[in-house]
């Protein structure tokens, strides 16, 4: 009678250690699930269990609310709900990141990619100051198509020269191109003497080519 006693005792344990484990492996499988699973989600569901407490009272049998207490399960239901939604439709940083992303790497290819005709002929290269401010040579660029037509040219054949050049060749080919400015500077408004400026420096970059 004392061995069966025992037995017992034994099987007894047996089962409560494994329905502790088994409840462990529960807990530690929902935590898991949770850190997984969208905040916005979460909280719908957490409202649609509060709704569930509001209707029937229980779930699962387990979880109980007090009659008077409905109500109050049903508010809290919505107001999860609600949040929840909220959550989802609203940007969050990610995305607002991804925007910022998609932003930059639409703007680095427009100023990459080769000027337009419109461009061309409306407007020099982005070296040419054409707001009103610029120098009297950048004035008389602006203003005439000949020139903006050779200003784009030049830009073309220095910016693929630049391209194939190391990085002492294109600090020297800038410090050049700097001083070329200064020289076409000389010309004031003077139209002849630009035109001729242009072709002079294009005539010189193809050779180099």
């Amino acid at each position: 009678m004392l061995h069966q006693y025992r037995n017992s005792a034994v099987l007894q344990r047996e089962e409560e250690a494994h329905y502790e484990l088994n409840g462990a492996i529960s807990v530690n499988d929902l935590l898991s699930t949770l850190s997984h699973t969208p905040l916005p989600t979460i909280l719908v569901v957490a409202g649609i269990a509060f709704w569930i407490l509001a209707i029937a009272g229980s779930v699962a049998g387990k979880i109980t609310v007090e009659p008077g207490k409905q109500k109050t399960a049903g508010l809290v239901g919505t107001a999860f709900i609600v949040l929840g939604l909220i959550l989802f439709f609203a940007p969050g940083p990610i995305n607002q990141g991804e925007t910022e992303t998609t932003t930059k790497t639409t703007e680095t290819k427009r100023s990459d990619s080769p000027p337009t005709n419109s461009d061309q002929n409306s407007r020099p290269s982005p070296g040419v100051n054409c707001t009103g401010t610029g120098t009297p040579d950048e004035v008389a660029i602006c203003s005439n198509a000949t020139l903006i037509d050779l200003d784009w040219r030049l830009y073309g054949i220095y910016q693929a020269l630049l391209r194939r050049l190391d990085q002492n060749q294109q600090t020297k080919l800038v410090r050049e191109e700097a001083s070329w400015v200064k020289q076409r500077g000389e010309c004031q408004r003077d139209v002849s003497c630009l035109t001729a400026a242009y072709k002079s420096r294009i005539a010189q970059l193809q050779s180099v080519q």
